[in-house]
């Protein structure tokens, strides 16, 4: 029975109803920490190389619910130049995505205080809806009665970012821009590529603490706007604290601490506020950045 209602309750969740198919680009909650995932601008902001592994677990306890891996890279290539590599699995219900993609950043000091930057993604990506798993309240639909596969496809996206050494900026981007195609039958379908905005700040309250609040915009076509609210404390330069909230979704918890020089570990804890949180109390996201700097 758990099952059969974590099944349907993810269908509405992702737009698979009435013959049609929402696809949703998978959501993170440590955007800040790691920007490469969201835009390709991100890279050769760092004087150095950066390394990223990541794993979500999302609403833990339902049967198919939101799965994500990812692995970033990135290296300062140059004076103004950068380039890197994005890597993601994600499974949600019967789609399972896999996207390689690299990238290319270019950064301008537009004066002594801000610069600009802008980068573009190419990269490969496949699709599949596999729905042989699936329990459904009525057989017989045509829309779930074949599995589906796209194929790798060429896939790009671009972000452009203007910012303020470390503290204030402003980030637009689309990291996937074309639609993943199912061919022939494949209409009723529907994939739809968000587009992304990034703002923050940070705000020196201390020699010791400084805090970094920041947020996040999701749109795209058929699916509701989705934002997120995110303020961190940084301590001592070594741990930060903080409080999340994704509007009418969840509200979570944020820890990070610098263990070495070259590592840092991030973890998110989410406690849902919509209606899946009759069926899960949980969702977890974990992170570890390896830094290694040119200075």
């Amino acid at each position: 029975m758990k099952k059969y209602i974590g099944i349907c309750f993810l269908l509405v969740a992702v737009g698979l109803s009435k013959g049609a198919f929402a696809q949703v680009d998978p959501i993170y909650s440590l955007y800040r920490f790691n920007p490469q995932n969201i835009t390709p601008a991100h890279v050769g902001g760092y004087e150095g190389t950066e390394i990223t592994v990541m794993n979500r677990q999302q609403w833990m306890g339902i049967e198919g619910a939101p799965k994500t891996m990812g692995v970033t890279a990135n290296m300062k290539w140059g004076k103004q130049k950068g380039i890197g590599l994005v890597g993601l699995l994600d499974e949600a219900g019967p789609m399972k995505t896999v996207h390689v993609g690299l990238d290319f950043g270019y950064h301008v000091r537009l004066n002594e205080a801000w610069s600009f930057s802008g980068g573009i993604r190419g990269g490969l990506g496949n699709m599949n809806l596999n729905f042989a798993g699936l329990q459904l309240p009525q057989s017989g639909d045509e829309s779930f009665a074949t599995d589906r596969s796209t194929g790798m496809q060429v896939n790009t996206g671009w972000g452009v970012k203007v910012y303020k050494g470390d503290g204030l900026f402003l980030s637009v981007s689309q990291p996937r821009m074309f639609r993943y195609d199912f061919g022939a039958g494949g209409a009723a379908y529907k994939d739809s590529p968000s587009f992304f905005v990034m703002a923050g700040t940070k705000w020196r309250m201390s020699e010791k603490v400084t805090l970094y609040p920041s947020t996040l915009v999701r749109l795209a076509s058929d699916i509701p706007l989705s934002y997120d609210v995110n303020v961190v404390a940084n301590i001592n330069g070594r741990l930060d604290a903080g409080l999340g909230y994704r509007g009418n979704e969840s509200f979570g918890i944020r820890l990070g601490v610098q263990m070495t020089k070259l590592f840092y570990l991030g973890y998110v804890y989410e406690l849902p506020t919509s209606q899946i949180s009759m069926m899960t109390s949980q969702s977890h996201e974990l992170a570890l950045r390896m830094s290694i700097s040119k200075k």
